[in-house]
Protein backbone atom coordinates (compact mmCIF):
# COMPACT_ATOMS: atom_id res chain seq x y z
CA UNK A 1 0.00 0.00 0.00
CA UNK A 2 1.08 3.80 -0.90
CA UNK A 3 0.72 6.00 1.90
CA UNK A 4 -2.63 7.59 0.78
CA UNK A 5 -3.89 4.29 0.69
CA UNK A 6 -7.54 3.66 2.26
CA UNK A 7 -9.16 0.18 1.85
CA UNK A 8 -13.15 -0.25 2.60
CA UNK A 9 -15.99 -2.13 1.57
CA UNK A 10 -18.44 -0.25 1.40
CA UNK A 11 -16.97 3.09 -0.60
CA UNK A 12 -16.02 3.39 -3.89
CA UNK A 13 -12.71 2.98 -5.15
CA UNK A 14 -11.55 6.74 -5.78
CA UNK A 15 -12.71 7.85 -2.71
CA UNK A 16 -11.47 10.84 -1.01
CA UNK A 17 -11.62 10.78 2.57
CA UNK A 18 -10.11 13.06 5.53
CA UNK A 19 -9.84 10.93 8.81
CA UNK A 20 -8.70 12.39 11.97
CA UNK A 21 -7.76 11.19 15.12
CA UNK A 22 -7.05 13.26 18.39
CA UNK A 23 -7.41 16.65 16.39
CA UNK A 24 -4.70 15.38 13.41
CA UNK A 25 -6.24 14.84 10.13
CA UNK A 26 -5.04 12.88 7.08
CA UNK A 27 -6.57 12.46 3.75
CA UNK A 28 -6.11 9.44 1.64
CA UNK A 29 -8.08 7.36 -1.22
CA UNK A 30 -9.96 4.41 -1.05
CA UNK A 31 -7.68 1.69 -3.48
CA UNK A 32 -8.67 -1.23 -1.61
CA UNK A 33 -11.27 -3.68 -0.66
CA UNK A 34 -11.45 -4.24 3.28
CA UNK A 35 -11.55 -5.07 5.84
CA UNK A 36 -13.03 -8.52 5.49
CA UNK A 37 -16.43 -8.75 7.17
CA UNK A 38 -15.32 -11.09 9.73
CA UNK A 39 -13.00 -8.41 10.91
CA UNK A 40 -15.20 -5.38 10.32
CA UNK A 41 -17.60 -7.58 12.92
CA UNK A 42 -15.24 -8.45 15.54
CA UNK A 43 -14.92 -4.89 16.71
CA UNK A 44 -17.51 -2.87 19.32
CA UNK A 45 -17.94 -0.29 16.89
CA UNK A 46 -17.15 -1.84 12.82
CA UNK A 47 -13.94 -1.59 11.50
CA UNK A 48 -15.23 -0.41 8.49
CA UNK A 49 -11.68 1.26 7.16
CA UNK A 50 -8.18 0.15 7.46
CA UNK A 51 -5.04 2.60 6.74
CA UNK A 52 -2.24 2.18 5.35
CA UNK A 53 0.81 1.52 8.09
CA UNK A 54 2.87 4.61 7.00
CA UNK A 55 -0.44 6.57 7.48
CA UNK A 56 -1.73 4.49 10.77
CA UNK A 57 2.10 6.03 12.48
CA UNK A 58 1.25 9.22 11.44
CA UNK A 59 -2.15 9.47 12.99
CA UNK A 60 -1.37 7.48 16.26
CA UNK A 61 2.46 7.10 16.29
CA UNK A 62 2.56 2.83 15.65
CA UNK A 63 2.18 1.49 12.31
CA UNK A 64 -0.50 -1.28 13.79
CA UNK A 65 -3.56 -0.22 15.62
CA UNK A 66 -7.04 -0.46 15.97
CA UNK A 67 -8.60 2.90 17.27
CA UNK A 68 -12.05 4.85 16.73
CA UNK A 69 -11.10 7.83 14.38
CA UNK A 70 -13.67 10.31 12.34
CA UNK A 71 -14.19 10.27 8.70
CA UNK A 72 -15.14 12.58 6.28
CA UNK A 73 -15.94 11.97 2.75
CA UNK A 74 -14.52 14.65 0.48
CA UNK A 75 -15.11 13.37 -2.57
CA UNK A 76 -17.28 10.04 -4.08
CA UNK A 77 -15.00 7.74 -6.09
CA UNK A 78 -16.30 6.61 -9.44
CA UNK A 79 -14.79 2.99 -9.36
CA UNK A 80 -15.93 -0.51 -8.09
CA UNK A 81 -17.80 -1.11 -4.98
CA UNK A 82 -17.19 -4.64 -2.78
CA UNK A 83 -20.15 -4.61 -0.58
CA UNK A 84 -23.43 -2.45 -0.73
CA UNK A 85 -24.54 -4.05 2.52
CA UNK A 86 -23.32 -5.55 5.78
CA UNK A 87 -21.80 -4.96 9.53
CA UNK A 88 -20.83 -1.39 9.21
CA UNK A 89 -22.83 -0.32 6.02
CA UNK A 90 -25.00 2.29 7.25
CA UNK A 91 -21.95 3.68 9.84
CA UNK A 92 -19.73 4.41 6.68
CA UNK A 93 -22.90 6.05 4.67
CA UNK A 94 -23.09 8.23 7.51
CA UNK A 95 -26.41 6.49 8.47
CA UNK A 96 -26.88 5.30 12.56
Amino acid sequence: MRYQTIASPYWPLGTKVRITYRGKSVIGFVEDFGPAEWAVAQHRVPAILDLSELMMADLTGVRSNVVLVRFEVLEWGSGRVFRRSGTGHDLAMGRS
